[in-house]
Formats: C-alpha cells, structure tokens, sequence
C-alpha cells in the first residue's frame, strides 16, 4: 500500500498512525519486532519518515527502541498502567477545577451533546465509538483550563494510555457506571462547583484503572502461559 499524503497529513504522520493501528487491533502483537526495511517496504515510504514514525511511537509508549537490536512493540506492563493512571488523575482533577468557572455556553452545550451520544454508545454496546466519545468529552473541559502546557501533558498521556484503554471493550460491564460517573461530572459543571468536578474527574479516571488492572493482570498470566507452553 502506498502513502497517500492529502492536506497536512505528512508521509510520517501516516506512517505513524498506521503502525499505531496494528498494534491496538493486534496485527503487530507485543514483542513483535519492527523491521524498518519492511516498513518501508509496507508502507511505500523512505528510511527518514519511517525512523522518525519509530521514535514519535516510542515516546507514546508503542514501541522500544534498542541500540544494534532495532524496534520492537512495547510490552504491556502492570507497573506502567499504574503510573500512567497515578499522573492522570492528578492531572485531570486539576484541569477541570481550573476549567469550570471558565465554561462556555457552547461548551457546556457541546459537552450535553457529547454526553446524549456516548448514552447511545452504550445502549448498543458500540464500545469503540464510546472511546472516542470519552475522549471529547474529557477534552471540550480540559481545554477550558486555559492552561496549554497542562492540556498537552494530559494528552501525551491519554496517547500513551491508548493501548491499555482499548481493553475497554472487555468490560462491559464498566460502560454505564463510566455513564453515570460521566453526567455527574456535566452536572458539576453546570453548577459551578470546580472542587468537586475535579473530584469527579479523579473519580472517573481511578475507577477506570481499578477496571482495566484485573483484564491486563489476566491477559499478561494468558500469555505468559502461551510462552511456556
């Protein structure tokens, strides 16, 4: 397949975005290594953007890079889903208490219209439609916050949680409790009161961890046990 670049979508941005795909649907398991040749092979691109697309996945927590060894997809980790959540809540708890005096009408608005699709989301169970719905909503009140530098650590941190939020889609059962912890959280907002919208937020994010730490316990003993078999 060749690169189609349209726009402002660069050959890398493309590069990236479809190694990032196969290893959240699978096709690139975990450990797999990363051959550039073939990549460049795959994707009808050069060395360059290929190399840069490797290291813009690694900062997201994608890939390892190995000096004389190369690239290879990350492993899932306990330790890291853990330290990954610990900075989230913090961080997320502070932006929306920042964010709430500053609402706008049409945020507010927005967030109501978000709120009403991710309700649909999880009547029929279109749990990869309610990840993306939860992240706007999280996002049309971060960015409230009027703190830049803060919205941009939360997002590098959402990215680098991606992996691990993909295992959503095996709870269920967490999907109208995160519903609920989410029109709480508008509620607060449309009352004004930014500590405990903060609190919800943190809530909110604690909550999903607590979810998502059983599931990848159980997927690591799985394939620990695949490779000893």
């Amino acid at each position: 397949m060749k690169a189609k670049v349209n726009g402002p979508v660069t050959v890398t941005d493309y590069v990236t975005r479809s190694i990032r795909e196969r290893i959240l649907s699978g096709t690139y398991p975990p450990g797999t290594k990363l051959d550039q040749h073939m990549l460049v092979e795959e994707f009808g691109a050069s060395l360059i953007p290929v190399r840069e697309s490797l290291r813009q996945l690694e900062a997201q927590g994608f890939v390892r890079l190995y000096p004389h060894k190369g690239a290879y997809v990350a492993e899932l980790s306990l330790a890291e889903v853990k330290e990954i959540y610990f900075v989230r809540e913090l961080l997320e708890a502070a932006a929306a208490r920042l964010a709430v005096p500053r609402l706008s009408t049409e945020d507010k608005e927005r967030l109501a219209h978000c709120l009403a699709r991710m309700e649909s989301a999880t009547a029929s169970g279109d749990y990869a439609r309610l990840l993306e719905l939860n992240r706007d909503f999280h996002f049309i009140i971060y960015e409230a916050s009027g703190n830049q530098l803060l919205v941009e650590l939360i997002r590098s941190l959402w990215d680098r949680s991606s992996r691990y939020r993909h295992l959503y889609t095996y709870l269920p059962d967490r999907a109208p409790r995160a519903l609920a912890e989410h029109k709480r959280i508008y509620r607060l907002c449309l009352s004004g009161d930014a500590e405990a919208a903060g609190r919800a937020v943190g809530n909110n994010v604690r909550q999903t961890v607590r979810g998502l730490i059983p599931v990848l316990r159980a997927r690591l003993v799985g394939a620990d046990a695949v490779q000893s078999s």
